[in-house]
């Protein structure tokens, strides 16, 4: 990934038209050049289908005309109104399959980011409010507002063009007043960007809340306490249907603004037409067909602006959730960390400059490291030396951070003060890619997908791995049978069952990947005394020439420390 070009920083003005979307986003280009070409044919059936409605009623009306006369232009009129109907459709489906592109080229970059930046510093909540539903609102950046920006850009001048060579006075009063509807919108437009951010934010405090209330209901339900959550949490929604309720207030008064300034620029269109007919400036077949065509084609030339105006209120909460991924792109990452991001673990090499990766067991080092997350007092300072090939075992009490420290091995979590090492050399220094690569881990609570468990084993290496190899890890783990189907919130599996699933995981990892440091999170948690055992036989091939560093507090994994460290 490369880093951001200083004019795509957070503080370029985004503005009407996100110029970053196009830098971002791939396919968003092409799209733009698409819909510019829709947006000339719709132009062209716009003033096509005016001057036949307007030949029709004036050859019959006032040119006596019979059917026979009229058939060729109520061909041509329903001929010009399928194939604008026709042009809609394929604008739909073009913004479709754009959106889909770009949200997930921004949800690809935004993630890939996010795993060369330390997960402690944002709210997991928060963040995936921002990766499902705040990239999904940029739906209606593109299905609507985008092609409506390129409407009004085009159809206007179009629509002005046809009638300063109609009727110039009427063309001039549309070219006087066009400007009020961008203006309104402009003024309207600030006042809804404000308002969009403070629902944005509103949303995501709510997810922040849900989310940790969600983390923590075996807890609260365990001590009686889940009740009183919902005190709380009715207060939270009723801030957010009250943000929302005053967001929608404003879409319907700017639209009635809009709509009050382009119906009096065509009543005032009207008036002189009117009056040129009455005094006989137009006169006869051609002049009620110009009369009518100008009437006709006066309210197409605001009802673009007027669009815009519309859909800026739908696309606001997907431009502000725009704003907050290109904030975390722009973020800076560690020495290293915009290795190739196409590439898979297994093809990331050290960079020239950084130390080559872990090639044999290390001396891991925490030197004076101090740990924080937001809203917590820090977590206590620790210095704690793991000494190579040999296993250690952290019985620090829960909430202590254990886990924590896991995670910054990998670089998930970041020290507020101290340092970490591998052999003397500091983290920092080493390219997270690599350092990734040499690390087995099993984290607290697997992550599962939908399929097998064959399927969720092999996530543990970028290349497809051989049955025999999966067969072996599932083996060892003791995990269930591999063509046992699992789901991705865990149904289908046991909480000691899921473990070993993730076990299985992190040891098929260190056989095809040889690597040297093994890091283990409750391994044998929700496991009876017997499977413990077989568990942790297992693991003892395993634990050989490997820096093993283990967090539990179960008597077995005890047994088995070559050191038990505690805080």
């Amino acid at each position: 990934m490369t880093p951001l070009a200083p004019q795509y920083t957070r503080n370029a003005a985004a503005g009407a038209f996100d110029r970053r979307l196009l830098h971002r986003a791939r396919g968003a280009s092409v799209y733009i050049g698409v819909c510019a070409a829709l947006g000339l044919a719709q132009t062209a059936c716009v003033i096509a289908g005016a001057w036949l409605t307007a030949s029709l009623v004036a050859g019959a009306f006032a040119g006596g005309q019979d059917l026979a006369a009229l058939t060729p232009r109520l061909i041509g009129l329903a001929a010009v109104l399928a194939a604008r109907a026709l042009l809609a459709s394929v604008q739909e489906a073009a913004a479709n399959r754009a959106a889909a592109g770009v949200k997930s080229g921004l949800r690809r970059q935004a993630l890939e980011r996010l795993m060369r930046l330390p997960s402690g510093t944002r709210h997991t909540g928060e963040t995936a409010q921002l990766l499902v539903r705040g990239i999904d609102a940029l739906d209606a950046y593109f299905a609507r507002y985008l092609p409506q920006l390129v409407l009004a850009a085009l159809v206007p001048a179009g629509v002005l063009a046809v009638m300063f060579l109609a009727h110039p006075p009427a063309a001039l009063v549309v070219a006087l007043t066009l400007p009020l509807i961008p203006l309104f919108g402009v003024l309207i437009g600030r006042y809804t960007k404000a308002r969009a951010e403070r629902q944005w934010a509103s949303t995501s405090a709510l997810a922040h809340h849900f989310a940790d209330l969600v983390a923590g209901l075996p807890t609260l339900k365990a001590f009686g306490r889940a009740g009183r959550q919902a005190g709380a949490i009715q207060v939270t929604t009723g801030e957010y249907r009250r943000r929302s309720m005053a967001l929608l207030r404003v879409a319907f008064c700017s639209a009635l603004v809009l709509e009050l300034a382009a119906s009096l620029s065509v009543a005032v269109v009207a008036v002189t037409v009117g009056v040129q007919l009455v005094e006989g400036g137009l006169a006869g077949q051609a002049g009620l067909q110009t009369a009518l065509l100008v009437l006709i084609l006066a309210p197409e030339a605001y009802l673009p602006l007027r669009g815009v105006g519309t859909h800026y209120h739908a696309s606001a909460e997907g431009l502000a959730a725009a704003e907050r991924v290109f904030a975390i792109l722009a973020e800076p990452v560690e020495p290293g960390g915009d290795a190739a991001p196409h590439a898979g673990p297994a093809a990331l090499p050290a960079a020239p400059h950084l130390p080559p990766p872990l090639r044999r067991a290390p001396t891991i080092m925490f030197r004076r490291t101090v740990f924080g997350y937001p809203g917590r007092d820090p977590l206590p300072e620790i210095s704690l030396t793991v000494p190579a090939a040999q296993t250690t075992v952290l019985t620090a009490r829960s909430g202590a951070g254990k886990s924590t420290l896991l995670a910054a091995l990998l670089g998930f979590r970041r020290p507020v003060t101290g340092s970490i090492a591998f052999d003397g050399t500091d983290l920092s220094g080493l390219d997270p890619a690599a350092v990734r690569r040499s690390i087995s881990w099993l984290p607290q609570r697997p992550v599962l997908i939908d399929g097998t468990v064959a399927d969720n084993v092999r996530l543990a290496v970028p290349e497809d791995a051989p049955d025999a190899a999966v067969a072996k890890a599932i083996a060892a783990a003791h995990a269930p049978d591999a063509r046992r189907r699992v789901a991705a919130n865990g149904a289908g599996l046991s909480a000691g069952e899921a473990a070993r699933v993730g076990l299985a995981r992190a040891l098929l990892r260190a056989d095809l990947l040889d690597t040297p440091v093994l890091l283990l999170d409750e391994p044998t948690a929700h496991l009876d005394a017997d499977t413990e055992r077989a568990v942790l036989e297992s693991l003892a091939p395993y634990r050989e020439q490997r820096t093993v560093l283990i967090a539990s507090h179960r008597e077995a994994v005890r047994a088995i420390a070559d050191r038990e460290v505690a805080w």
